[in-house]
């Protein structure tokens, strides 16, 4: 023990400044401050293709990391976790989280033995004895407000030469991709209601059930909507609450840092409310979506304050729309949908696409399809592992249809 207290010592040598997490995060996600030779605790060179998704949810600090480990140059994709100590890990949970499950580099500031729930294969670096040895730094050099989102990479991305200065060629993607977003739900949904025809209610009440539960939680109110049907519900309304309640409680659920308003149970209650109290199965009959039929969609599913405005726009665009365009009741997908909240993956795409000083309300946060659109790029391209965007196919796309005009 007493062995570790010195080497962390060392570690912090020459550091005047409070130092936190948040500086190591940032020195491991800015290359501009990251040490161009990084060597393993074992002794194997690293090197950073990318450092990972910035992740701002649950779960381990950056997503898809693409490293290079030893003489072989041997790839690995995973995950990456940021401490300011080894024994971080143990202290904060991580080695009983299957969320951490991922991890294939666990970044620490000072020196110390590895943990011993880190996942089979992760490597560690020890960042702060790569850090002190430059003369001059400090904490304070690290301006902590500039990450994630103002802190771009240097060059430009392929994407941003081709459309930050054409806001109109951006909505049309946008929206292109927003509407294959849109009939890809639909697809499904109208998969689901023909494997039940006779459960058409039931099936809408699972579907605004899983958009409840956020992404982090899809499942767990799915597996609370099946326990608790439709029925059940409108028939004993003064029991709702209870009852979801109550299967709740033989859910998991993923929790990370979640305001009191958005744990699971306050969720629940919010759909009870919802589907006991409110005429929110009229949504399921919808067969407009102008826009001030949309707002008044947004403004039915906030009438009791059980949710606030962008969770009930999601709720439009997830579920609502898709199920009329599943069952025929509209046949186009609209130019504009009420916006919703704007999540980690729209805000990165924005910044990668338009350049850190664009406009959002110009380009996309007043209108819900292209938010849609941003996730669905996010997840078709910027999800695979393409760290120099060289094989990026939306860029190349772009780029051949620019050629022909």
């Amino acid at each position: 023990m007493k062995r570790s207290e010195n080497a962390a010592r060392r570690c912090y040598r020459g550091l005047a400044e409070p130092l936190t997490e948040r500086h190591v995060q940032a020195v491991w996600y800015d290359r501009d401050l990251r040490p161009d030779r990084l060597v393993t605790r074992d002794g194997a060179e690293l090197r950073v293709l990318h450092p990972g998704e910035w992740n701002l949810g649950p779960g381990p600090d950056f997503r898809n990391a693409v490293l290079e480990v030893g003489p072989g140059r041997r790839r690995v994709v995973g995950d990456v976790e940021v401490h300011l100590s080894p024994a971080d890990w143990e202290r904060h949970g991580h080695g009983r989280d299957p969320a951490y499950g991922g991890v294939v580099l666990h970044v620490t500031w000072m020196c110390g033995p590895d943990p011993a729930t880190l996942p089979p294969g992760a490597a560690t670096v020890w960042l702060g004895r790569f850090m002190t040895s430059r003369i001059g730094f400090s904490p304070e050099q690290v301006d902590l407000t500039a990450y994630p989102f103002a802190k771009l990479p240097g060059e430009d991305r392929p994407c941003f030469r081709l459309l930050g200065g054409n806001p109109d060629l951006a909505a049309e993607v946008m929206s292109a991709a927003g509407e294959h977003r849109m009939r890809t739900k639909a697809r499904r949904i109208a998969a689901v209601l023909a494997a039940r025809p006779r459960e058409r209610e039931q099936v809408f009440y699972e579907e605004v059930m899983c958009a409840l539960g956020y992404k982090s939680n899809s499942r767990g109110f799915r597996c609370v909507a099946e326990a608790v049907p439709y029925a059940s519900v409108v028939s004993e309304p003064d029991n709702a609450e209870a009852a979801v309640l109550a299967a709740g409680e033989f859910v998991e659920w993923t929790r990370g840092n979640m305001r009191p308003r958005n744990t699971p149970e306050a969720r629940l209650r919010a759909a009870a409310q919802l589907f006991s109290k409110t005429g929110v199965m009229y949504l399921a009959e919808v067969a407009s979506f102008a826009p001030r039929a949309a707002r008044d969609m947004v403004g039915l599913l906030t009438n009791l304050g059980i949710m606030g405005r962008g969770r009930a726009a999601a709720v439009v665009a997830n579920v609502v729309l898709p199920f009329a365009l599943a069952e025929g009741r509209v046949d186009e997908v609209p130019e504009w949908l009420p916006p919703e909240d704007v999540s980690l993956p729209v805000r990165l795409m924005a910044y990668r696409m338009f350049g850190r000083d664009h406009n959002p309300a110009a380009f996309y946060s007043s209108n819900g399809l292209r938010i849609q659109g941003l996730i669905q790029i996010h997840r078709d391209f910027c999800l695979q592992v393409h760290p120099d965007c060289g094989g990026c196919a939306l860029a190349k796309d772009l780029a051949a249809d620019a050629a022909t005009m």
